[in-house]
């Protein structure tokens, strides 16, 4: 009961998937980037969302600032520490000058919420009315500590000034140079790499395009790369699995290769696939051959094996197995087909190793340079 739901719910997705595949192939570029910024929208608001701790006391309520400034104003009138001072406020020379950082940045800022602190205190709001003449000390003092700090600050940015602006032009020019070196990789070291791959030619003898076999090679190892290369992969439960492509150099149209469902065993779905034929037309001599590929089990029942054998001259019956590789030859074109993986499907009723999970092929043709 439980294989069967398995088998049942492996065929669901797999037909999903299939179905899924053409769209993907085609948006797989937005569909990630849409997927990507919903998830780190869900994390950033659902699963991490902000927290803010230790908070400089220029962002904290009106209120709270107000009473935050009565109780520095009434250690500084304690200590008259101004170094001290200056940290309680935030605005230290450890902090930058960022806008998150409200008194760090705008000094006239602190000087205002000092004055709304001294009026909440003469009104006795908040409870700081016994810290009126600490507030009124400290408002008195403000100022000429902000121009003393900002001095200090200056001398300091002057004294460091040269390193810093060696240390950013280093920093600009080790960006300009990863720059200049990503560019060259990309424009013109790609060249190099393909012009030292490119096989080398005999002067005075022009060089085969890409996809097309010399003369005198064609019962040989191509040396030249394909025409085209594609890959597609079978899974149980893709029963229009027939994919095809043509074969073509620029606009010039040779013929037209593929891989399809044989032959399938028992009934109902999916189709247990126990064969696949891979073909190949040639426009010039207007013909079709084909390979057989069949598993385990097709091979060794004489009626499947009569059944597949090839009908017409230069057909093959084969069995399939991985890292197999099986040529198609016509007149003007050849075709390669690699089966990079087999995996055969198991199921009660039927042999063992006589229809198959998955299978990837992959296709390469040529189209050859006749004399």
């Amino acid at each position: 009961m439980l294989d069967n739901l398995l088998a049942k719910a492996f065929t669901i997705f797999a037909q999903v998937m299939v179905k899924i595949q053409p769209i993907w192939d085609k948006y797989k570029i937005l569909i990630s980037i849409a997927l990507g910024v919903a998830i780190g929208l869900m994390l950033g608001w659902g699963v991490f969302p902000v927290k803010y701790e230790n908070a400089n006391p220029g962002n904290m309520r009106a209120d709270f600032r107000s009473v935050y400034l009565a109780g520095v104003a009434e250690e500084y009138l304690r200590t008259n520490d101004a170094n001290t001072l200056r940290e309680n406020l935030g605005i230290g020379t450890t902090m930058p000058k960022l806008r998150t950082i409200p008194w760090r940045a705008n000094p006239d800022l602190l000087i205002k919420d000092l004055d709304d602190a001294v009026a909440y205190a003469e009104a006795g709001n908040f409870g700081i009315g016994d810290r009126l003449p600490a507030l009124r000390s400290l408002k008195d003092s403000l100022p000429g500590l902000l121009t003393a700090w900002e001095a200090e600050e200056a001398a300091a940015q002057a004294t460091g000034g040269f390193l810093n602006k060696l240390i950013r032009v280093l920093a600009i020019l080790l960006v300009i140079v990863l720059i200049a070196l990503a560019l060259w990789y990309l424009l013109i070291g790609r060249k190099q790499r393909a012009a030292e791959l490119e096989p080398s030619v005999t002067p005075g003898i022009a060089a085969p395009p890409i996809g097309v076999i010399p003369p005198g090679m064609a019962g040989e190892e191509p040396e030249v790369g394909p025409s085209s290369v594609k890959t597609y992969t079978y899974v149980l439960g893709d029963d229009y699995f027939d994919p095809s492509f043509s074969i073509e150099i620029g606009p010039d149209f040779f013929g037209e290769c593929g891989i399809g469902i044989s032959e399938t065993l028992g009934a109902g779905d999916p189709k247990k696939v126990t064969a696949f034929e891979t073909w190949l037309f040639d426009k010039s001599d207007i013909r079709t051959v084909t390979t057989v590929l069949a598993s385990d089990y097709a091979l060794q029942d004489a009626d499947l094996v009569e059944k597949l054998q090839p009908k017409r001259d230069g057909d093959n019956l084969q069995q399939i197995r991985p890292g197999m590789e099986v040529t198609l030859d016509t007149t003007a074109l050849r075709v390669k087909a690699l089966i990079t993986e087999v995996e055969y499907a198991q199921q009660g009723t039927l042999p063992p190793n006589s229809f198959f999970q998955k299978v990837t092929f992959e296709l390469r043709a040529w189209v050859k340079q006749l004399e």
